[in-house]
């Protein structure tokens, strides 16, 4: 939808060219448009009380006659670390009927929002295309072409999905996606590392093949991504949504007095596990890229996971005494379980800087949940690989166990069936312990079949891990790890379901009791 309202007019005898070196105009600019900006889907800082907004950088792009900017705000906050967002600029003759964003009149023209603009799509897709290295004084716009990508393929057809995302997406020719990314990472985006390691190095085939990217390279200074190029994917649904019609027979069976789950659904359990041991291994393949080379685990990274891990336990705790109010009794007894189990989930942790260790390390996803898979109707296609939100991007590149994803993958589980039982109408009047008591079973009868397909999948001459012992202590380490990390996503978001990884926290523990080694 076009923006006219309240329009700001730029009155300059500058040309357009003079734009990106203007610092004056990009302020006015950015000042004039911090509404737009904080109503936008890609802005994160929407929580937070706004102090300043600056230009960061301008880098200039010319294409076919077009003048182009990548624009950087640096928006800082009165509680909050300072943020950087991509604004792609353009100069237009915007229509009336036409459905792009106009964020200023420069003369008779528009500055406008480039990434809906067909213009820009064509200068993006054929940069891509010839692999453009595109030099200023201090820096470069560097667009990589993937070894799969048609060099002699035309620019047909673009367009913009009609959804609002957190970031900017662009069809090209109904073959290609890009996406372009909004708020920015100093340094490279992992999800580029990631997509080009599997597809060009692992030879992997079920995530959205790497066909590209865009890198603004600085001198001295770590690389920035600014978009990634992909194999445009058909998919019916993610694989929450799949997983949650599953249930909903299973819900209905409970319902009726039964407990039955269809031999399908184990079945797509089996070939999720499948295709996870297959990612596995080819992010453990021989490279001589040493962001992707294998590791032991060593001194220096045991001492980082021992601290982070306690940093996270002592961090939630202190989030579920400061929000003791909102709980519900259950929800308080969970939360004190863990309070009073603290030393036990330390010293569990603790193990990790000194327990002989032969297993290895290697990138992983790290943000790994059925929300994460897309369905085909045939298959699964394994996405996002940007990494834990409340990470760094320095520690979302770290090489962790892959049963961290393993772990992951089951915690999704265990939400979809909890949020299912205890959270959906036809279930609101049951019984609480004989809805836990289907919920378990469910959960343990999936974890078990994901848990074995997935080391059946790896086959006996995997190097991945040492032996059972060591999986097992890694496999419960990093359970409770994603569980206890829930717990702030649940406090943050929706405190409703605040029990759901309390519950798991809780059968950790349990576990953990048994445990010895």
């Amino acid at each position: 939808m076009t923006l006219s309202q309240s329009m700001y007019t730029f009155s300059t005898n500058s040309d357009w060219q003079d734009f990106g070196s203007r610092i004056d105009l990009q302020q006015l600019l950015l000042d004039h448009s911090l509404d737009h900006i904080r109503n936008a889907r890609w802005f994160g800082g929407k929580a937070y009380e706004i102090r300043y907004v600056r230009p960061d950088h301008c880098i200039s792009f010319v294409n076919s006659g077009h003048t182009f900017y990548f624009f950087i705000a640096e928006i800082g906050y009165a509680h909050h670390n300072a943020e950087f967002y991509l604004i792609p600029l353009a100069l237009a003759d915007v229509k009336k009927d036409e459905d792009v964003v106009i964020l200023a009149n420069w003369n008779e023209l528009q500055i406008v929002d480039a990434t809906s603009l067909p213009a820009f799509h064509r200068a993006m897709f054929e940069s891509v295309i010839q692999g453009a290295d595109v030099k200023s004084s201090n820096d470069r716009l560097v667009f990589d072409c993937g070894f799969g990508l048609n060099k002699d393929q035309l620019y047909i057809s673009s367009r913009n999905p009609g959804v609002d995302q957190s970031n900017s997406s662009i069809f090209f020719n109904e073959k290609y996606f890009m996406k372009i990314y909004r708020k920015l990472f100093l340094e490279t985006n992992p999800e580029v590392e990631m997509l080009k390691f599997l597809t060009e190095e692992g030879g992997y085939a079920n995530v959205p093949a790497y066909r590209g990217s865009l890198i603004w390279s600085r001198k001295n200074i770590a690389p920035v991504t600014f978009a990634l190029m992909m194999y445009k994917i058909d998919a019916q649904k993610d694989n929450w949504a799949t997983t949650g019609d599953e249930l909903n027979d299973f819900l209905q069976s409970f319902i009726q007095g039964s407990f039955s789950i269809h031999e399908f659904v184990f079945e797509h359990v089996e070939l999720l596990a499948k295709r996870t041991a297959e990612m596995h291994a080819a992010l453990a393949s021989e490279t001589s890229l040493k962001g992707f080379k294998t590791e032991k685990f060593n001194p220096v990274y045991r001492a980082w996971l021992f601290d982070h891990l306690k940093n996270l336990v002592d961090g939630r705790i202190q989030m579920l005494q400061e929000n003791h109010h909102l709980l519900d009794d259950e929800a308080k007894r969970m939360a004190q379980l863990l309070i009073d189990k603290r030393e036990t989930v330390l010293k569990f942790f603790e193990k990790i800087k000194k327990k002989p260790l032969k297993s290895l390390r290697t990138r992983i996803h790290g943000d790994f949940h059925l929300g994460q898979v897309l369905y085909t109707g045939g298959d699964f296609i394994i996405i996002d690989f940007e990494g834990e939100p409340e990470s760094s991007i320095a520690d979302r590149k770290i090489k962790h166990s892959p049963l961290k994803d393993v772990a992951g993958m089951i915690r999704s589980f265990h939400y979809a069936v909890s949020a299912k039982l205890f959270y959906s109408n036809e279930t609101k009047d049951k019984d609480r312990l004989s809805l836990q008591k289907a919920a378990d079973r469910w959960f343990y009868l999936i974890r078990e079949t994901f848990t074995e397909t997935y080391l059946q999948a790896l086959g006996p001459q995997q190097k991945l891990y040492a032996n059972k012992a060591e999986i097992n202590f890694l496999f419960l380490l990093h359970l409770l790890e994603k569980a206890i990390y829930e717990v702030g996503y649940e406090l943050n978001g929706r405190p409703d379901w605040l029990k759901i990884p309390l519950k798991g926290i809780e059968q950790v523990i349990n576990e953990l009791e048994k445990y010895e080694g």
